[in-house]
């Protein structure tokens, strides 16, 4: 008996060792084809955007990729080498520069995303590491690109499948999804280097979770994850797309106020009503320091974590409910319960507080949320574009001026005389800018400022994708008639206000930049903005999902960046949880204080 029992051990074992053998076997294996599907993206990418067949539109990159993706996986060194020289076919010696002799510091050219070193450092043959440097210093002399817009401003990245009946279950489509995406921000997104994350390193880590992708809800969530990776508030274009942001976000409850989320915790704006805050312990102003005891900060980072922004103060914006339509409350996502158990700092006094959450599932407190939302959206609309806040101060709201607004020419004249009998002129860009003719043509013209290049601008250079080129014609900053802008008269010289805050963004901090240089009497008061200056292009994706990013690189004339740190005020300025209280339009009061006082 004692023999039956000593051998079923040594079987026992036997096959436990067989098991962990076998495990380690199929971990080993998947490591091989994640580094291979790694560098395979990367030479896939590479021939993509600069192979002279992919330049005329010879090179179909999606079927390639599709086709070739599962022999990569387990391919062995040679099967690899011989698959991606295939891939990558004859070079085109006569228009191969050896080294595309741009100088450095040289501000016609942005080179800072620019690194081959992965093909040195590689395993690759001696025959297959010369035709990828061969043709990484290809040259494009057609002045045109089959993946690549003609026309630098143009947003939708051309010639790109959207595969409307995909159903998010098959690897080698989710792996062509990543690697659309990863290369499009290697070749075309200015400002990869400005990223948190080595962008090769992202590479390494989304390979293994898009191979796991299952469903849309893994798919959708892989997509915010590579949006998060790029840093980028234009990245947040992804979330308008979404279907199963619920899901993903875990948003069942609603808190029953507005509110603001800030470093030092989340700021209770306002109650949906009344009743909601006759029934609340708490109160307007309030700022919530804790939820279930975790630390605000803490219970921020964690929700913020999918939400794509340049910086801090955009994930913040994404989290609170002012300048929201969506009705997102991400700032409450994830929550265990409807009952939060919440630590309130009250003036100088700190409380624990219970909070009960509204139910999306009842059909009472979504009728709550929507009315709050159409309230808002019909208050919205009664506020106007251009107004006199006084005898001497003009306010122009970029959110609320519309083209239908513009001046009739007939009336140039005399409204130009008007501005400029103002004191000062006020212009809140903390909305997106509706009417793009009004700060690009029709305001210079009236206060008597001739076009100008306020920034450096660079656009990808369609010789060398990977490098940007910087556009110097006028034209590309300012509207310029084909007989020159006359301006009218002399050049505006009061006072002028510009409010910025996180709502600040692209063509709204683009034409910040040029209001504040329109003078030497002007002054930005306000918060760090989006960080996201430069015209947005849009990757379409397998499941008709558009994936956005900057296109273009905008810089001060100095060569200082926007990207990520925004539009720096003259004067800081955050409405604090008192003046949510107390006034209407805290920002505009201070505004309107630096005009009387100067300071």
């Amino acid at each position: 008996m004692k023999t039956i029992q000593y051998h079923f051990l040594l079987l026992l074992i036997a096959v436990q060792l067989v098991n962990a053998y076998s495990a380690k076997a199929q971990v080993n294996n998947s490591k091989i084809q994640n580094q291979n599907i790694k560098r395979f993206i990367r030479i896939w990418g590479l021939v993509k955007y600069k192979s002279e067949k992919s330049i005329v539109g010879e090179f179909d990159a999606d079927k390639e990729f599709l086709s070739l993706i599962d022999s990569v996986k387990d391919a062995d060194e040679e099967q690899f080498d011989r698959i991606n020289l295939k891939l990558i076919g004859q070079v085109n010696l006569s228009t191969v520069s050896s080294t595309h002799s741009y100088q450095k510091n040289n501000i016609k050219y942005l080179l800072k995303n620019i690194d081959y070193s992965w093909i040195k450092k590689s395993r690759y043959s001696a025959t297959l590491k010369q035709r990828l440097t061969a043709l990484l210093n290809q040259v494009n002399l057609s002045e045109k690109h089959h993946y690549i817009p003609t026309i630098w401003y143009e947003n939708n990245l051309p010639n790109e499948a959207s595969y409307n009946d995909y159903g998010f279950n098959e690897e080698k489509m989710n792996l062509l999804t990543l690697a659309k995406v990863w290369n499009a921000i290697e070749y075309l997104f200015p400002y990869k280097y400005m990223t948190d994350k080595n962008w090769g390193q992202t590479l390494v880590e989304m390979v293994p979770i898009f191979r796991n992708i299952k469903d849309r809800t893994s798919y959708e969530k892989g997509l915010l994850m590579l949006a998060a990776a790029i840093n980028d508030t234009h990245g947040g274009e992804l979330m308008d797309h979404l279907k199963m942001t619920s899901t993903i976000f875990n948003v069942r409850y609603y808190p029953p106020f507005d509110y603001i989320v800030e470093a030092k915790g989340i700021i209770i704006e306002k109650f949906l009503n009344d009743s909601l805050a006759k029934n609340s312990a708490l109160k307007a102003g309030d700022i919530i320091t804790a939820i279930d005891g975790i630390k605000i900060g803490q219970w921020i980072k964690e929700r913020a974590a999918l939400l794509p922004a340049s910086n801090d103060a955009v994930k913040y914006r994404e989290l609170s409910t002012s300048n929201n339509n969506r009705g997102d409350t991400f700032a409450f996502s994830n929550l265990k319960g409807q009952t939060l158990r919440l630590q309130v700092l009250r003036n100088k006094a700190h409380l624990n507080v219970a909070l009960k959450m509204l139910d999306r599932f009842d059909k009472k407190s979504v009728k709550l949320i929507v009315d709050d939302l159409m309230q808002k959206r019909e208050k919205e609309k009664t506020i106007k574009g251009m107004e006199n806040i006084s005898d001497d101060i003009t306010l122009f709201r970029a959110g609320n001026f519309f083209d239908s607004d513009l001046p009739n020419y007939n009336d140039l004249e005399q409204l130009s005389a008007e501005l400029k009998s103002k004191k000062a002129i006020i212009f809140d860009m903390r909305k997106y800018p509706q009417s793009p003719g009004l700060f690009g043509y029709f305001l210079p013209l009236l206060l008597g400022k001739a076009p100008f290049a306020f920034a450096r601008y660079y656009a990808v250079d369609l010789k060398n994708p990977g490098a940007f080129i910087h556009l110097e014609g006028i034209e590309n900053y300012m509207r310029v008639e084909k007989d020159g802008v006359k301006t009218i008269g002399e050049l505006y010289t009061g006072k002028m206000v510009i409010l910025t805050d996180e709502n600040t963004q692209s063509m709204g901090e683009w034409f910040t930049m040029m209001l504040r240089q329109f003078n030497a009497n002007t002054t930005i008061i306000g918060s760090q903005t989006a960080g996201a200056d430069g015209d947005v292009k849009r990757l379409t994706l397998p499941g008709n999902y558009r994936f956005s990013f900057t296109g273009n690189g905008i810089f001060y004339p100095d060569g200082r960046e926007t990207q990520r740190i925004g539009i720096i005020p003259d004067i800081y300025f955050k409405v604090s949880a008192k003046d949510l209280i107390n006034t209407e339009d805290a920002h505009l009061q201070r505004a309107l204080k630096f005009i009387k006082e100067g300071k």
